[in-house]
Order: structure tokens, then sequence, then C-alpha cells
């Protein structure tokens, strides 16, 4: 072997150590970059579609189409309602849009909100394993009824549970903490599932 390619190939050997060498120095991704949990079981809407802005302007911008739970002022069943928001950033900021737009109420006629204003979304998480957990404030002065308190419970679970990518149950805190229910009459003990009973058919 000539000086030459003798030089060439220890050149090589050189540069391949080295190269390993940087992979062994990588840091190993967490959990997190290993696995992001998606929360977008939603669609884009229409391009070009419009945001409204609290003041009463609107903006263009990249918006996601979402189905919210009403109660119908008849019967008190739920029923569905498409409308498009702007598109969130992470999971708690989608749960945290959903609970804003429940809050504002429902724009079909026949339809009324059933989140009163003295109950807040504290914050939102996407456990794996498709738990979400909503830890509500919730004014101590508050009282339900039976029927109040389930389609309260229901609006929520049922809106969580339509529009975000792999949720399976939802889990209801008070005010940080565990609580058996919201007014004595729904139990929040334990995850709770799709409430199919309580949407007109």
């Amino acid at each position: 072997m000539s000086r030459r390619a003798a030089a060439l190939l220890l050149a090589v050997l050189v540069a391949a150590a080295a190269g390993l060498l940087l992979l062994a120095r990588r840091p190993a991704p967490g959990p997190a970059a290993r696995h992001r949990l998606a929360f977008l079981r939603v669609t884009p809407a229409a391009t070009g579609a419009t945001t409204p802005l609290p003041g009463g302007g609107a903006t263009r911008g990249e918006t996601v189409r979402v189905t919210l739970f009403f109660a119908d002022s008849a019967a008190g069943k739920l029923h569905p309602e498409e409308r498009d928001i702007a598109k969130p950033t992470g999971a708690g900021g989608f749960l945290g849009a959903l609970f804003a737009e429940l809050s504002r109420g429902p724009t079909s006629p026949g339809l009324v909100g059933v989140l009163p204003p003295k109950i807040q979304l504290r914050n939102g998480f996407l456990m794996p394993g498709g738990l979400v957990v909503l830890d509500l404030a919730v004014d101590s002065g508050l009282s339900f009824g039976s029927a109040e308190e389930l389609s309260i419970v229901a609006s929520l679970v049922d809106t969580v549970l339509q529009n975000v990518a792999n949720s399976q149950r939802v889990r209801i805190l008070v005010n940080g903490e565990p609580a058996e229910s919201l007014g004595g009459h729904v139990d929040l003990t334990r995850p709770l599932l799709f409430l199919r009973s309580e949407v007109a058919s």
C-alpha cells in the first residue's frame, strides 16, 4: 500500500471515530421528545377563514372546526353545534379554547349555554392513556339542581371527547382537588366516558 493510500485510509478512520464520539455524546431524547401526544381530532376549517376578535373585528389565520354541545331549552338534551376557532398551539390551549367557546354559549336558536359564569377552567391536561384532566374553579356559593349539574358535566365531557384526539375519559377536579361532585348529584370520583345518553338522538 502506498503512503498516499495509507494516509487517506487513516483520515477516513479518524473521521469515522469522531462521528461515533459525537453520536455517543448526544443526550438521549426525553419522554416528550420521543412521543408528543396529538391533541387535534378536528380538521382545518376552510382556507382563509376569519377568526373573530374580542373587539368585534376579525383576522385571517389558520382555524379548526370544533363541535360543542349545548342544551336544548325545551327538553334539556344536548345538541351539537359546529364553529371555527383559531388553531391552538398545544393540548392545554385547545382545552382552554373549548371551555371558552362553551362559556360563550350557542348561536343556534333553541339552544342554551350550560356553564355558569362562576365556573372557570383553572387548567387542562391531556395525559398518556387518553385521560383528560379538567381542573375547574367553582364558586363555593353555587348550587345546582340535578338536571343542571348533569348538563354541565355532560357538556364538558362530551365536547372534550368529541374534539381531543386520543381522548377516552375525562377527570374533573374542583379547585385543584378531587371532588365527589359539583353540587351533590353527578359522581366525579372517577374518570367519565362519553355521556351519549344526554345527547339528543
